[in-house]
């Protein structure tokens, strides 16, 4: 076991596949897949494309602006790493890609749907961060 599995047990394990994401995420970039054949974005990375199964991908570099969807308030504590009360959100990217996140420096009650919101990175290691959202300062 090694010392980021003592500290972070939920991360996954860095892949050629993910690299780029993760390699981002330190530099506080939200990098996603694209794929060259048929144009496509997406998260989590995987090896080849989710629209046309292509294997043909590079990254971009997103905006990290999102809308926040849909959220709700967790009161029950599933794990350790994740005390309540904590945020839930599903926001939708703005270049496509919808994804489950959490939404920090609000109170639900701040929230509502269609809030813009921008990309927070939490360090985790010295080669991840997590990526989280705020309400969008204007």
């Amino acid at each position: 076991m090694s010392d980021t599995d003592l500290l972070c047990p939920r991360l996954p394990a860095i892949s050629e596949y993910n690299r780029a994401y993760w390699d981002g995420s330190v530099h506080n970039e939200l990098r996603l897949p694209h794929c060259r054949n048929c144009g496509h974005l997406w998260l989590p990375p995987s090896p080849r494309c989710p629209r046309c199964l292509q294997g043909d991908i590079d990254t971009v570099t997103a905006s990290g602006r999102a809308r926040l969807w849909s959220w709700v308030v967790m009161h029950r504590q599933y794990f350790k790493e994740f005390p309540p009360p904590y945020l839930v959100a599903f926001v939708e990217l703005e270049e496509g890609p919808a994804l489950m996140t959490t939404v920090v420096g609000a109170s639900a009650a701040e929230l509502t749907c269609d809030a813009a919101l921008e990309a927070v990175f939490e360090p985790a290691t010295p080669e991840m961060a997590i990526l989280k959202f705020r309400l969008a300062r204007t």
